[in-house]
């Protein structure tokens, strides 16, 4: 009987000192970045689009070079961006989106559905692309939802 009250005892014991530190990480923010979406280190994914021009020069004011990279193809592409947008965070500038990759400091890595992928690899130089998807900072991943060949500069 007293062995029975000596587990029971230390199972409390244990239970106790874990709950606290449970309780704890709970009030953390939901991940690395906290709320602000457009933080390097954030790991929350948050929709973007943009448009641009596809290895070529872009007419206009270019925002940011960012290089487009699909691993799938081991293939880089440079896509001048015109237009940076999170539809669902007015809030956040397309400066501010597009702060990690501008002029090729770091890729861009491409994810998505095989037929979307292809519409870029196979697009010519110069191209004007419009790219919609869910941008995660911290991994530089951009899964695709949409990408559609605009018919002259964006």
């Amino acid at each position: 009987m007293t062995l029975r009250w000596s587990y029971l005892f230390a199972l409390v014991v244990c239970v106790h000192t874990v709950l606290p530190s449970a309780a704890t990480a709970q009030g953390l923010p939901f991940a690395v970045g906290g709320d602000n979406v457009e933080a390097e280190s954030s790991m929350i994914p948050f929709r973007v689009k943009f448009r641009g021009i596809l290895n070529g020069p872009a007419k206009g004011k270019v925002l940011a070079k960012v290089a487009l990279n699909i691993s799938t193809y081991k293939a880089t592409y440079d896509f001048e961006v015109l237009t940076a947008e999170a539809p669902d965070n007015p809030q956040v500038s397309g400066r501010a989106i597009l702060q990690p990759y501008k002029d090729g400091g770091k890729e861009l890595n491409l994810a998505g559905p095989k037929e979307l992928l292809s519409k870029i690899g196979q697009a010519e130089p110069g191209t004007p692309l419009s790219l919609a998807g869910f941008l995660r900072q911290r991994p530089r991943t951009l899964q695709l939802t949409s990408v559609e060949t605009l018919g002259g500069e964006p």
